[in-house]
């Protein structure tokens, strides 16, 4: 495994605290992509099939046509219809070009199987980040 992306997948919060055999693990049920400014990830209310990291870039969080934020290295997306296999819940577009590491579902499904620890913080973010644009709705 290259130790590039295993560092690269180390500085992500969600991640930061594996071991390196978790890190290893993790990076073996996915992919490293480069990504051009522009590119739309996601789009809300429409099936959600990928869950994506960010390594290097910037990305707009779009819901309601609204923006809500902007993902930077070390965020990650995806894992609310990774969880629940529901619509994708905002609409995510590059603003510059970004290398990503992705994961099909079955790729997510598998890390989350091999690790409580994770499922346990993927789980936590996902309630802090549905908490967060209910009250952005108010």
């Amino acid at each position: 495994m290259s130790d590039p992306k295993l560092k690269a997948l180390g500085q992500v919060p969600l991640f930061e605290h594996c071991s390196r055999k978790e890190l290893e693990f993790i990076a073996t049920r996915g992919d490293e992509v480069a990504v051009p400014a522009g590119q739309t990830l996601t789009r809300e209310g429409r099936p959600g099939d990928t869950f994506y990291v960010l390594l290097d870039g910037e990305a707009e969080v779009k819901i309601s046509g609204r923006r809500r934020r902007v993902l930077k290295a070390g965020d990650f997306l995806g894992e609310i219809s990774m969880v629940d296999r529901g619509l994708a819940t905002a609409t995510v577009t590059t603003l510059s070009d970004a290398r990503m590491f992705v994961m099909s579902h079955a790729q997510f499904r598998d890390a989350i199987k091999g690790s409580d620890g994770l499922m346990l913080k993927v789980l936590k973010a996902m309630g802090e980040r549905l908490r967060a644009d209910a009250t952005a709705r108010r």
